[in-house]
């Protein structure tokens, strides 16, 4: 079953019986890793985690003088530079790179057309491989060993199903500004959040999101989260093409092909 924000598995329940202290830590560190750099203030975590608000205060405080959460401007909490020390000893979650890509071939060869597969990295996504299909025109929207920022390409906007509104908003407007720092032309920032916000309500309801041009003019692309047995999905598949190859109806055929391959590829991931 494609993993999405409604059927994911319950977070600790907060204060009540049988909510233990390492439940409630666990709780409060994967809400904050959820929204990156953005933060949350102490009333948000504790409305999303259940965990009551001195319980959550006491937890962060003790888990900022360790250096695992830091605070933000506007009384927000983030993850601290410890939490990415303590990352650097865990292992890759994808622990077979090669069974990735021949997952990513086998889609490309079927479709014709080009596939990715990128992993979250922070507020980015970070391109692991690409498989070229057999058709003439490819659409080369990014390169592999390339990290571009959460929601810029399909398979960030497909990660981002998990995020609150605000925090896919703040993330929206940064890049927005960011692209224009860099002289890149960009549509209107009303236009990109509507357009981005009808993708993620097609991968809650769908298991993945598809738009013509959101990412670059007469491209278009489709993307699935990768189900994720351990955490929020981390890692997502994407099939990319000139406008005129995915149409309405071609989209609703390579569905099922690309939702195939993110189960798949859920087996080599954690």
């Amino acid at each position: 079953m494609q993993r999405t924000p409604e059927n994911r598995p319950p977070e600790p329940s907060g204060d009540g019986a049988g909510a233990s202290v390492t439940g409630k830590v666990v709780a409060l560190l994967t809400a904050l890793a959820r929204e990156g750099a953005a933060g949350r203030r102490l009333l948000d975590l504790a409305r999303e985690t259940g965990v009551s608000r001195p319980t959550a205060h006491r937890i962060l405080g003790e888990l900022t003088a360790s250096g695992l959460v830091e605070q933000r401007p506007g009384r927000r909490y983030g993850l601290g530079p410890g939490m990415y020390v303590l990352a650097l000893g865990a292992p890759s979650p994808v622990r077979d790179v090669e069974a990735l890509r021949h997952v990513a071939r086998r889609l490309a060869r079927r479709t014709g057309d080009t596939v990715y597969v990128a992993i979250r990295r922070l507020d980015g996504v970070h391109y692991l491989l690409r498989a070229d299909g057999s058709y003439p025109i490819r659409a080369d929207i990014v390169e592999v060993g390339e990290t571009v920022p959460l929601g810029a390409t399909y398979a960030g906007i497909a990660l981002m199903a998990w995020h609150e509104p605000a925090a896919v908003e703040a993330q929206l407007k940064a890049n927005h500004a960011l692209q224009r720092l860099m002289g890149v032309r960009t549509p209107p920032l009303d236009e990109t959040l509507t357009a981005v916000r009808r993708q993620l309500l097609q991968v809650r309801e769908y298991g993945y999101c598809f738009d013509h041009g959101t990412v670059m003019p007469g491209v278009s692309g489709m993307a699935a989260p990768v189900p994720s047995t351990t955490a929020d999905p981390h890692l997502a598949i994407t099939v990319s093409a000139v406008s005129d190859r995915l149409t309405a109806a071609r989209v609703g055929e390579l569905a099922p092909l690309l939702l195939d391959a993110a189960a798949e590829m859920s087996a080599v991931v954690g």
